[in-house]
């Protein structure tokens, strides 16, 4: 089973409180490898989805599951499986990037001819294009190579 990097959060979060005892926040942080914010949103995901009561002792700084709820010692169990199949996978979350680069596009208006907008239809058409890939496609193989 492929775990995303969100269920493998929740459920190392699910593992980690599931004994019981209280574990400081900042054990959670180091453990998690994640920000507050995510870690927040985690921790309010799981107290909706398995109807778990999470408690934080501010005095303390620990975090401590009072309620399990829907969590059984099962469910901890195949989580414990799935971490391990992933771990031992190598699709650990550390170590990979995504890359978000994407070359920009301004939109532009241009007067064709009716001739010139069927025949850039047709030609998309026939190749499963739209008319912009089209024209990008024109511009690439006609004007890209041709040096001045």
């Amino acid at each position: 089973m492929s775990l995303s990097a969100k269920q493998y959060r929740q459920y190392k979060l699910i593992v980690l409180l599931s004994t019981g005892k209280p574990v400081s926040k900042d054990a959670l942080f180091q453990e998690m490898d994640c920000s507050e914010p995510t870690f927040i949103r985690d921790l309010r995901d799981i107290r909706e989805e398995f109807h778990a009561e999470i408690k934080f002792h501010k005095a303390s700084g620990k975090y401590q599951m009072i309620g399990a709820g829907a969590i059984t010692p099962k469910l901890v169990k195949y989580m414990r499986e799935a971490m391990t199949m992933r771990e031992k996978s190598g699709s650990s979350t550390n170590g990979q990037t995504v890359v978000l680069d994407k070359e920009g596009k301004k939109p532009v208006s241009l007067s064709l001819r009716f001739s010139v907008l069927r025949k850039i239809e047709t030609y998309g058409y026939r190749n499963g294009m739209n008319r912009s890939q089209v024209v990008e496609w024109l511009v690439e193989n006609h004007f890209g190579s041709k040096k001045k």
